[in-house]
């Protein structure tokens, strides 16, 4: 099941042509390296859009990031614990 977080967090993504990529991200004091991602949304907020990307580590650790393009912040909404 999710566990609800919603903390911000820091990102590295690549913004190229129109389209965003999460590469890793850090939460808690430590690094996560994404290995894949899942699933890409889009939410309407206003003028502008909240980016959902639902991404893997090397350990099959699945989380729900967001991207906030009015605010240029990034979320860690949920993540999968079992």
């Amino acid at each position: 099941m999710y566990q609800d977080i919603e903390e911000k967090i820091e990102v590295l993504a690549l913004f190229q042509q129109g389209k965003i990529l999460p590469l890793r991200f850090k939460w808690k004091g430590r690094t996560y390296r994404i290995s894949r991602l899942e699933n890409k949304w889009k939410s309407d907020s206003g003028e502008k859009y909240i980016w959902n990307f639902s991404v893997s580590d090397s350990a099959s650790n699945l989380f729900h990031l967001t991207y906030n393009e009015e605010q240029h912040t990034w979320k860690l909404s949920r993540v999968w614990v079992e």
